[in-house]
């Protein structure tokens, strides 16, 4: 520090010391004096540090037990109503994933624990009306109160319809097809046909005749799907996989027969007698002469008209042609065989018939043997005016 004098000329330089700081009491001074404070005090210091710990905690409490229950019950009203299909066979969990994925619930898992912990874990398959945030107790109220009531249809195939003359009928007794829809169903493939060879596109004798319920909404491909798993099951239990085993022929070859039969008679005995016939002529290899697969490729049910046509003439090269020079089986089933033929055409009865003859206005045959029992049954026929002119 530089000291000037009075008349500012320099003396000297001194060390520079900061002034002191005023004295104070003087216990603060004293250093065997320590410093305390009262014990009420320390009481509220740890009490404040308590009561500060405690908020901490309950704030985090609280914030966790709120994201916990929005993961149940989230914020807003529930909104729009929308459709919810549960699949059969569906867990929990995968209706909890779906209801997830729909935005009726936020948290799957969440739902899952929950559904678990109230015991509520056996919901029915089918649809449901459900509202978009919901939380986990009101998607599984809506659950318990079960699917909505399933509206069916029902329709009737007879047996012997041919594909043609099927599918208007199934499309006129459902309002939610057309035969457009269920042509184009088979026209393409959808349906794996059991038994068909390879190569061939006919859907004829695959879909079976009978009475079927469906879903109001159903497709036509759900509807030609029933038709089809049922011929499936029904040649199943007959043993149309081994049919080769019990005919020597196909399972496809033996439905071509179930269909013959199907088209020449309508009384239920006669149908095995029908199909030794049949196979007895196919050993001999014989025409086998059955006015149905001439009216079938004539596409018409009247015999005048497939005259007319020329599918009776002898000299026809058309495979289906009754009188023609084809040899052998069609090469399609011509109809749709009933349960009744289907078994009798893997099951014929054992006889030497090689010929029948309609001879009665029920619709019963007389079966031969040889052609002079032939021309006398035949004979009876043309007498009772029954078509054998």
């Amino acid at each position: 520090m530089t000291v000037y004098d009075q008349d500012q000329q320099t003396i000297g330089s001194v060390p520079y010391e900061p002034e002191a700081a005023p004295p104070g009491p003087e216990w603060e001074r004293d250093p065997d004096v320590v410093r305390t404070f009262p014990n009420w005090f320390r009481s509220v210091r740890g009490l404040l540090a308590i009561a500060l710990i405690a908020f901490v905690v309950y704030q985090g409490y609280q914030g966790a037990r709120g994201w916990f229950d929005s993961q149940l019950d989230p914020e807003g009203e529930p909104g729009e109503t929308i459709e919810l299909i549960v699949p059969s066979g569906a867990t929990t969990a995968d209706i909890g994933q779906i209801l997830q994925q729909l935005e009726v619930i936020p948290n799957s898992t969440f739902f899952r624990y929950y559904a678990r912990y109230k015991g509520e874990e056996n919901f029915q398959a089918g649809e449901y009306q459900i509202q978009v945030n919901s939380s986990a107790q009101e998607a599984i109220d809506v659950l318990n109160a079960g699917p909505k009531p399933q509206v069916f249809d029902r329709f009737q195939v007879r047996e012997g319809l041919w594909i043609s003359e099927m599918l208007p009928i199934i499309a006129d007794q459902l309002d939610g097809v057309t035969t457009q829809q269920l042509q184009a169903v088979l026209t393409t493939n959808r349906i794996t046909p059991r038994y068909r060879p390879d190569g061939e596109t006919s859907w004829e004798g695959l879909l079976f005749p009978d009475t079927y319920e469906v879903n109001a909404e159903a497709s036509a491909l759900e509807i030609l799907l029933k038709l089809s798993d049922e011929f499936t099951e029904v040649t199943g239990e007959l043993g149309y996989g081994a049919a080769e085993t019990f005919t020597g022929y196909s399972a496809y070859e033996v439905l071509i027969v179930a269909s013959l039969i199907e088209g020449e008679t309508r009384v239920a005995d006669e149908r095995p007698l029908v199909a030794s016939v049949i196979y007895n002529r196919l050993r001999e290899g014989w025409n086998l002469g059955i006015d149905a697969t001439c009216l079938y490729a004539s596409g018409t049910r009247n015999v005048d008209d497939a005259i007319n046509a020329g599918f009776f003439d002898q000299e026809s090269e058309s495979p289906y042609a009754c009188r023609g020079r084809a040899r052998g089986l069609p090469p399609t089933p011509i109809n749709s065989p009933s349960r009744a033929s289907l078994e009798a055409a893997i099951s014929p009865a054992e006889t030497r018939f090689m010929y029948y003859v309609l001879t009665d206005a029920d619709g019963t045959h007389t079966f031969a043997e040889t052609e002079e029992e032939f021309v006398a049954a035949r004979q009876i026929c043309v007498e009772k005016d029954l078509g054998c002119g």
